[in-house]
């Protein structure tokens, strides 16, 4: 039987996981709204092409946050979802402070859900992936 954490986890990655489908759509079938929602200081930067590689990206974070929620336990799987969050934030950091081309206020939401889900999944990495498997054998 999973522990109340590790259902908590599995909910919050299914919800990253829609949000991430809202991204997804948006790079693909709404280009303009695509810089606009996000590339608010120099949409200008943001072309189709960049549109597309984003929404890939974004698609493979997306599975992963799904296959993570289906088998949490799974150390390579959670170490992977886990890495996409460092990315995110890798990403979004130097796009707001170095480069500018995402304003605070546009950078907010995408900085909490990776800064929640990297300290989330980092503080629990051994909890998940070592203890749980353990506690569910017994």
């Amino acid at each position: 039987r999973m522990s109340g954490s590790v259902k908590a986890l599995q909910r919050w990655l299914v919800l990253v996981a829609c949000l991430r489908v809202l991204s997804v759509y948006l790079g693909i079938f709404m280009p303009e709204k695509f810089k606009t929602q996000l590339f608010d200081l120099r949409p200008d930067l943001v072309t189709p092409m960049l549109g597309r590689l984003f929404s890939a990206w974004t698609t493979v974070t997306c599975v992963l946050c799904l296959l993570c929620a289906r088998n949490p336990t799974n150390k390579a799987i959670y170490t992977a979802t886990l890495s996409s969050f460092v990315v995110a934030l890798a990403f979004f950091i130097p796009e707001i402070v170095v480069y500018k081309t995402v304003s605070w206020k546009k950078g907010l939401n995408p900085l909490i859900v990776a800064s929640v889900s990297t300290l989330w999944m980092g503080l629990g990495f051994n909890y998940y992936t070592r203890d749980v498997p353990h506690l569910k054998s017994n």
